[in-house]
């Protein structure tokens, strides 16, 4: 993929603040005398244009983290700051809005509207923020070309590979140019052809147009793909591994040590 001019894409800067900065997050589920602790005062930090993944044996808490951060969950205790704002502070009109605007959201499956073309699937949020029609259809073509499909904007989901639908999603994901782009087990449902394909496009995303990414994952070659792992264990912040210099077969290997340390990362909880 092409790298692409200064200036593609750009994504606003807070003071120099992390994108995502999760401070002593607690998620308590239940009453007094029955409660389950979810998470237990998780802090980490995301910062501006990095590629970074959260793994954790099932039951360890990183999809109830995920939804915390997505706000689609509230935490019990903490805080989640997310380009600037604490989520927790927003009103409910103000939340729909800064998810529209601030998050991109990735999911196993598509979840592409069966009745729209991947054209207007992706220009969907930028019809929802009354974007102009002339801006609109140049940055849907923009993002589809990053993505690799501009060969499937005027198909059905039903006309599309299973590849080529995640991409399709993955483009209206980052349509709106997202300070975070949230990805809830992306390779999931896809074989390993299009799995590899996808995770490069991912990639490629962040190298080429900084896309802030932080993925969810329980597959060790999928996190290898990322520029640092999160291991989430029992509620609570367990390690971190970064790539550095390594190379992404060095980093697999970091990464399987550590799975074989927690007990695997076998399933999202």
């Amino acid at each position: 993929m092409a790298r692409h001019a200064a200036g593609a894409m750009p994504h606003p800067d807070v003071a120099g603040a992390p994108v995502l900065q999760v401070n002593n997050v607690e998620k308590t589920y239940g009453s007094k005398g029955g409660a389950t602790r979810a998470l237990n005062g998780v802090s980490f930090a995301v910062e501006r244009g990095e590629f970074t993944a959260i793994m954790g044996p099932s039951g360890s808490g990183k999809s109830t983290l995920l939804n915390c951060i997505a706000t689609i969950d509230r935490p019990t205790a903490g805080s989640i700051m997310v380009d600037g704002a604490d989520t927790a502070r927003l009103s409910a009109r103000k939340l729909a809005d800064f998810r529209r605007e601030k998050l991109g959201f990735i999911f196993q499956d598509a979840n592409l509207l069966d009745t729209l073309t991947g054209r207007e699937n992706i220009a969907l949020p930028l019809s929802i923020g009354r974007v102009p029609v002339d801006a609109l259809q140049g940055r849907v073509e923009e993002t589809a070309r990053a993505l690799g499909v501009t060969d499937a904007l005027d198909r059905y989901p039903y006309q599309m590979s299973g590849g080529q639908r995640q991409r399709v999603a993955a483009a209206r994901a980052i349509v709106t140019r997202p300070a975070l782009v949230l990805a809830d087990e992306p390779t999931g449902a896809l074989d390993s052809k299009n799995t590899k394909i996808l995770l490069e496009s991912l990639e490629s995303l962040n190298r080429d147009l900084g896309s802030t990414i932080l993925m969810v994952t329980h597959d060790e070659a999928a996190a290898s793909y990322c520029q640092r792992v999160l291991f989430i264990r029992d509620g609570r912040l367990f390690t971190q591994v970064r790539r550095g210099d390594a190379s992404r077969r060095e980093f697999f290997d970091q990464i399987m040590s550590v799975v074989a340390t927690i007990g695997g990362a076998d399933d999202a909880c």
